[in-house]
């Protein structure tokens, strides 16, 4: 009796367990490029500046490189929000505004731990 018991409770708290995980939300693809939810381009002006920019994957093969920054797919010298792509590498990409040079990383927070 005891048996059936503890077998109950145990089926009692699986079905719970699982409805909990169902009722949890969306589930999230860790392997999806990060995406900004709020885009406002309808609003912007043709001629603003994008003031910073968010390299988001890239690939480097024999035949091609490229990099997606800010949601769009660039080769090397193409312009995306105002800065134009010199140098596509593997974690990196190199861009050119009107008044600097900077390096976009690929994964920024893992650079800054290392010592």
């Amino acid at each position: 009796m005891a048996i059936k018991h503890g077998f109950f409770l145990s089926s009692i708290l699986c079905a719970l367990l699982a409805a909990s995980s169902l009722c949890a939300g969306e589930l999230i693809d860790p392997t999806r490029p990060i995406t900004k939810k709020n885009k406002t381009t309808a609003t912007k002006p043709v001629n603003a500046v994008h003031r910073s920019w968010t390299l988001e994957s890239t690939l480097v093969a024999q035949d091609r490189r490229v990099a997606v920054i800010n949601g769009k797919l660039v080769s090397e010298g193409d312009t995306v929000d105002g800065a134009r792509v010199i140098k596509i590498r593997k974690l990196d990409v190199l861009v050119q505004t009107s008044s600097r040079r900077m390096t976009l990383q690929l994964l920024p927070d893992i650079f800054k731990k290392i010592p």
